[in-house]
């Protein structure tokens, strides 16, 4: 895999099933709606003979490793997130005690898989059911600082 490759490169010269072209969508659909720019490609990995990137998404601050397994279900996505600050609540989303590392995920380096959320909000590594959960957990991702002055306490006058 030649360094620095992006989303978009990697979908003009890889052959494309109608699974990945789906997928192409999907990623495509993430990035505008929240304006986020053309993942890099850190790798590649197969899934029932087909070819699929690893990418990683750059959102604020945050580095997200997202690795898609069509075609299971649950838990279709695997995401790591190296936070510059920890995350907060994650609503349910995801197992925030799961620990990946305990076994290989295939395509994902072991330096890209992370502890369970509950161990480091800042740098964990979860599984999610599908892109939806995938939108929301960028949502929340891009929202760190935002909402926090919803925890500060309003002076009385």
């Amino acid at each position: 895999m030649a360094g620095n490759l992006h989303f978009s490169q990697w979908m003009k010269k890889t052959e494309r099933s109608e699974a990945i072209r789906g997928y192409g969508e999907i990623i495509l659909r993430l990035l505008e709606k929240f304006d986020l720019g053309d993942p890099e490609v850190k790798g590649e990995y197969s899934v029932a003979g087909e070819t699929w990137p690893l990418l990683k998404f750059q959102v604020k601050t945050t580095d997200m490793i997202v690795r898609y397994e069509p075609g299971r279900w649950p838990n279709a996505v695997v995401v790591s997130v190296h936070a510059s600050s920890p995350i907060g609540s994650v609503f349910g989303l995801f197992d925030p005690t799961l620990d990946l590392r305990i076994d290989a995920v295939d395509g994902m380096q072991t330096s890209l898989i992370f502890g369970p959320y509950r161990e480091n909000q800042s740098q964990f590594s979860c599984e999610l059911e599908d892109e939806w959960d995938l939108a929301m957990l960028v949502r929340i991702v891009r929202s760190v600082g935002l909402l926090d002055w919803a925890a500060i306490p309003q002076k009385r006058v």
